[in-house]
Order: structure tokens, then C-alpha cells, then sequence
């Protein structure tokens, strides 16, 4: 039997599966109570008679969905919110395609994820010229601001449903301000690396506040080759600073109004160039800079069914420097600067309007729009070489009913994009919960993607860069369009035990991507044939004590791109095969401690040195209500792997063993 005959088995078989499951569907939460796994309990109120899995804003979920909680990200004190994503099932963090610059997401293997922030969608039109990730994770919140991070795979409805969230979309609920509170954290570790933050917050007479800041430092990428030496990546230190405020004023029980600001810049050097595509020892040097600001009104606070309406400004830019050795380096002005202003609105609410069904329907309108300056080095042109503006314009109305124990919800979005005209997306699901302990769900969901700014205007065409020649947009990409179903259970055996399996298959015509053409040395956008993903989720978590706990996943994750005849891809989106991830966990009192272990298997040969198995651990000891202390030990076995594969196996190497020492004040 060949490799295609033995695809086609796997897809059908899938495929019937979830066909299946789809007749019964329901609502499924990964498992474990206390860790990444766990959704959080429906509140008593008449509207959890119709979903057992919602989002932070209400809206409900029929997928396998994983929260992060602040709890979490502060026992294991995760140092960035894509620290946090790469422990989360079926979730990864690699560099952006071959732009190490760049952190992205991936869920089921693909780099199309919506990124929110309290509701609010997050993604560019430019800044990532590689792959088809939209959002770099630098630019989220600081941890202390994080209230929980929801990531749902695949599936998605309501305002989550949009024309780029093919993996799934990953949303930031930010803290609101409580009790009076101050905290101080500080950190030293090898390789110059430090890490402060402070953070204040407090609530009187209606109004309440919350604001946090920070920086952090490391100076050199350490890690073990793939022929086993100790190697420092030149010119490859991070820099970065952050700051979030959140000021909410409650008006009434039902009314209130939230401003937030958020600002981060950060510093990278472009280690990638180091003899990839420029043969001298120049060190060039990246700046990232984000300030975001939003306000929202709040005018059924005090209801079940929330009524909202969200004013934001996001401001994003990049700028690359003169590399050392040139003249005046120091006062030169950046020689390629990217501009993004984005300014939009959306608004939400809902009704019941029978007792059996529960109606959402929003709108969501933004406006972006991308400049380019200083796009000259010695002659040569580096930069994108264009501006313009994009508008984009949605409704949807949501549907929820029940007919005993079962729930479907539908969406229904119309889409106007000034680029791409008129377009009509939809999704659908079912949930069947027959007892208390079984939960079944089952979905599909239409696939319409529409290219960047960047992937269709991008042209520094008549740079000569040694081995890239340029990199060229496309104004005459189309579309990406397909279907993407999912499906799967979740089991509670007992208040300690569950677990919960879950699977995908999609398929997409004309999928973007970045092309390399090696006769002429030119990147350029394309659409490519179709696309086919599948895969698989299992996932379990149980707890043995008060104090110990643990839970684990695996997942299965299989990509098929046709490129068409003649293309030679020099890179690839396929991270692992199979994963694994599993956490064990002691808490009390006094210690929190725990060990994480990750593994990737079944990699190809033609991009990766193999696969990895990775160790993590946390120690953290709390000597009064006031000061404790912590320990995180990465790569303990100083493992050698790559983050992500190309041609040039180890070209894009994971760090080696760190470490971290660290203290906390609170007050």
C-alpha cells in the first residue's frame, strides 16, 4: 500500500469519526482542574441551562477548549505569554517561518490564529513577512495583566469568527483592579539575563485600577549544535520593555466603562543573517514598538446576557538599524521603518428570547492602514516600498437552542472587505451531554482567508541582498477557502479524573505562502494548490492529593501541502508529528513546584536534526505573606533541537540549559 492509498485510509477514517460524533456533539473543556486544561464551572444562572463551555464574554464554545489561568501562569512564572502558550496542548511557539524576529503561535500545526484581547482582535496587516501568521507574541500583555488566556482550536463563532482563524484564536482576558495591592518581582540568571516587574492595583467608591511594568534581558542565544558543542548564537540578544494599565469606573449596577492602555518595544538582533544571506559580520538590529489604547462601555454589567460596545487605536511599528561599523551608527535614523495604525469598533449583545434559545448578535468595523519610510542602505532598497490601507466591515448573528440534552449553535457572518468585496461565512455545532459525566461535540466551520497587505504589496524587489535577491508581493492573490470540521468527547471518570480526546480535519484551496525561489533568489507570495490537515488531540489529567496532581496530552498533527510542480519549499510548517507534553505538580503552603517535560517525534529528516525530548522545572518557596522566592531550570538535559525546520539542519537552533533565580514582594 503507497503513502497516498495509506492518507486516504486515515483522512476516511477521520473523517467518519467525526461524522459520528457530529450527529450527537457537545461542549468538551481538555482536562485538569488546576493546570492549563480546565474551562472554568458555568455560573448558576438561567443561561447555563444552554452551554457547559463559554469564553470570558459569554460567548459559547462547542470545541476542546484550554484555559490558562493566572494562577498558573503565576506558580510556574512564565516570563511571557508565549512561554505560557508552549506548555498549552496542541499548542507550539517557534520563530516566524525563517524570521527568528518574530514568536508565533500554531494550534493543529497552522500559523492562521486570531489573536483578542478582551474580545478584540488583535492581527496585522503587515510586520510578519513570512508564513501566514498575523500577530507576533511580543506584542501581548504582560503576564502580571492576565486574568486567563482561552484557546480554542479550530472552531470558532460569534465575534471569534472571522476570515483568518483557521487554526483556532486564542483570546487575553486582562485583570480588572480588586483589592489594594502592590508587587515587586526580580530576577538574575547566566548569559546577563534579569527580569523586574512591579505591579499595582486597587478599587474605591466605583472606581478601580490595575497597572503593571516591566523589563527584561538576555544577552546571547546559548545552545548545544547538532554536533554536540556549546555554541553562542551572535548577535542575538532580547530587550524588552512593557507596561499595561486598565482604569474600569462602574456607573451603575448595569453600566460601566473600561480604558485600557497597553505599550511594549522591543529590541532583537537579527541572528538569522549570521552567513545566511549576508556573508559579512554585520549585526543587524530589529525594534519592535506596539501602543495600544481602547475603551468600552458596558451596558448590561450586571446581566447574564452582557451587552458591550469596544472603541480601539492599535499603533505597531518596526524598524531595522545600520549594522555596527558604519559611520554614525549611533545617530543614524532606522533604514527601514513599517508603520500600522488600525482604528476600529465592535459591538455585542444577546438575548433570550425563548426559554430554549439564546440569540448573540454583533458587528465589528476597523480601518488599517500601513506606511513605509526609510527604506535606503548604501543604495540598496530594504524596504516594503508601499502604502495602503485596508477597511473591513462583519455582522453576525449567533443562535443557540436546546431540545433537551442536546444544544446546537449556529453563526452566521457577512463579510465586506474593500480589498476582496462581499463574503458570507458560517459555522455550526452540536453538543450532547447524556449524563453528567459524558460531554460529545461535533462541528464544521467555512474557511475564507483573505492575503495581507504585506503578502500582496510588499516590494523591495530591487534590493540585491546576496542570496535574496528581494521579496515580492502579489496583488493578484486570492483568497484562501475550505472547511475545517472537528469533533470529540471528553469523560470525567471522577471529581479527580478526567480526560478528553479530540480531532480535526481541514482542507483549504489556494493556500498563501511565501515562495523562495532559488534561480533568481526572489521571495514571493503565492497561492499555492490545496491543503489538508488532520490530527488528533488526547488529553488527561488527574489529581492524586491535595498536593499532587499531574495531567498529559498528546497530539497528533499531519499537514499535506500541494505546491504544484517545480516548487522546492526551503523550510517547513510542520513543527512535530507527535507531541507530548505532561506536567506533574506539588503544591502547599509553603512549595509550589513542577516538572514539565515536552517531546516532538516522527520529524522530517529534511529540515530537523530529530526529535526532542525537553525537561522543565519550577521550585518556588513562599517564606511569609510577604516575600517568597523561585527557581525555573529550562532544557535541563540541555537538549539539542530546533524550533523550527529548514534546508540548513540547526540553522534555527532552541536554547540550551538556563536558568533563572528570582524573588517576589507583595504588600
Amino acid at each position: 500500500m503507497n503513502m497516498h492509498t495509506k492518507t486516504q485510509k486515515h483522512t476516511a477514517a477521520v473523517l467518519t469519526a467525526l461524522a459520528l460524533l457530529s450527529l450527537t456533539g457537545t461542549v468538551c473543556a481538555a482536562p485538569g482542574k488546576d493546570a492549563a486544561q480546565k474551562a472554568p464551572a458555568t455560573k448558576p444562572d438561567k443561561v447555563s441551562a444552554f452551554t457547559s463551555t463559554t469564553l470570558a464574554d459569554g460567548t459559547p464554545v462547542t470545541a476542546a477548549l484550554t484555559v490558562i489561568t493566572a494562577e498558573e501562569i503565576h506558580d510556574n512564572h512564565y516570563g511571557s505569554v508565549a512561554e505560557a502558550l508552549d506548555y498549552a496542548p496542541g499548542v507550539t511557539v517557534t520563530a516566524g517561518s525563517v524570521n527568528t524576529s518574530q514568536q508565533i503561535v500554531r494550534i493543529n500545526g497552522d500559523d492562521r490564529v486570531a489573536f483578542f484581547i478582551d474580545g478584540r482582535r488583535q492581527n496585522l496587516e503587515s510586520g510578519l513577512p513570512n508564513g501566514r501568521a498575523t500577530f507576533d507574541l511580543d506584542a501581548a500583555p504582560p503576564v502580571n495583566a492576565i486574568e486567563r488566556i482561552e484557546i480554542v482550536p479550530g472552531y470558532t463563532t460569534g465575534n471569534y469568527m472571522n476570515y483568518d482563524a483557521p487554526g483556532g484564536t486564542i483570546n487575553i482576558v486582562t485583570k480588572k483592579g480588586r483589592e489594594h495591592k502592590f508587587q515587586f518581582e526580580g530576577a538574575r540568571g547566566p548569559y546577563k539575563a534579569w527580569r523586574w516587574e512591579a505591579t499595582l492595583e486597587g478599587s474605591a467608591d466605583g472606581w478601580s485600577w490595575f497597572g503593571t511594568g516591566g523589563r527584561d534581558n538576555i544577552d546571547a542565544l546559548h545552545y548545544k549544535s547538532v554536533g554536540g558543542d556549546k555554541e553562542t548564537m551572535p548577535n542575538s540578544s532580547v530587550n524588552r520593555r512593557e507596561m499595561y494599565y486598565r482604569f474600569d469606573r462602574q456607573f451603575t449596577p448595569s453600566q460601566a466603562l473600561t480604558l485600557t492602555y497597553g505599550h511594549f518595544s522591543n529590541d532583537r538582533g537579527l541572528w538569522l543573517s549570521r552567513g545566511w544571506w549576508d556573508t559579512s559580520d554585520h549585526k543587524y538590529a530589529y525594534e519592535k514598538l506596539a501602543n495600544n489604547l481602547s475603551l468600552t462601555y458596558h451596558y448590561k454589567d450586571n446581566q447574564p446576557l452582557k451587552g458591550t460596545v469596544s472603541l480601539y487605536h492599535m499603533y505597531n511599528q518596526g524598524d531595522t538599524y545600520y549594522p555596527e561599523g558604519y559611520e554614525d551608527q549611533d545617530t543614524l535614523p532606522s533604514y527601514s521603518r513599517w508603520k500600522t495604525k488600525t482604528n476600529g469598533i465592535d459591538w455585542q449583545d444577546s438575548w433570550q428570547v425563548r426559554k430554549d434559545t439564546l440569540v448573540t448578535a454583533g458587528a465589528t468595523w476597523r480601518h488599517t492602514t500601513v506606511e513605509n519610510e526609510q527604506n535606503v542602505l548604501d543604495g540598496e532598497n530594504f524596504g516594503k516600498n508601499y502604502d495602503e490601507g485596508v477597511s473591513n466591515l462583519s455582522a453576525y448573528v449567533t443562535t443557540q437552542r436546546r431540545f433537551g440534552k442536546l444544544t446546537m449553535i449556529g453563526t452566521s457572518l457577512l463579510n465586506h472587505n474593500t480589498k476582496f468585496d462581499n463574503e458570507y461565512v458560517y459555522s455550526g455545532s452540536l453538543e450532547y451531554r447524556p449524563d453528567d459525566k459524558l460531554t460529545l461535540f461535533g462541528s464544521v466551520q467555512r474557511i475564507y482567508d483573505t492575503p495581507t497587505l504585506d503578502e500582496m504589496y510588499y516590494n523591495n524587489d530591487s534590493a540585491t541582498l546576496g542570496r535574496i535577491h528581494g521579496i515580492k508581493g502579489n496583488p493578484d492573490l486570492e483568497p484562501e477557502e475550505g472547511f475545517n470540521w472537528n469533533g470529540g468527547l471528553r469523560y470525567k471518570v471522577s471529581e479527580n479524573t478526567d480526560w478528553s480526546l479530540s480531532g480535526f480535519v481541514s482542507h483549504i484551496n489556494n493556500p498563501i505562502n511565501w515562495y523562495y525561489d532559488r534561480s533568481d533568489g526572489r521571495l514571493t507570495a503565492k497561492n499555492f494548490d490545496s491543503q489538508n490537515k488532520q490530527g488528533l488531540q488526547l488529553a488527561f489529567a488527574h489529581r492524586f492529593s491535595p498536593k499532587y496532581s499531574m495531567n498529559a496530552s498528546y497530539a497528533y498533527t499531519h499537514l499535506e501541502t500541494d505546491y504544484g510542480a517545480g516548487i522546492d519549499r526551503f523550510y517547513t510548517d510542520e513543527v512535530a508529528p507527535h507531541q507530548f507534553k505532561a506536567m506533574a505538580k506539588y503544591k502547599d503552603s509553603r512549595w509550589t513546584n513542577s516538572l514539565l517535560f515536552t517531546a516532538g517525534i516522527g520529524r522530517d529528516d529534511n529540515y530537523f536534526s530529530g526529535n526532542y525530548y525537553v525537561l522543565d522545572a519550577n521550585v518556588n518557596y513562599k517564606f511569609n505573606k510577604h516575600w517568597s522566592s523561585y527557581v525555573k531550570l529550562r532544557n535541563l538535559l540541555n537538549e539539542s533541537y530546533e524550533t523550527l525546520g529548514s534546508r540548513e539542519i540547526g540553522g534555527v537552533p532552541a536554547w540550551g540549559r538556563t536558568a533563572l533565580f528570582g524573588f517576589e514582594y507583595t504588600y
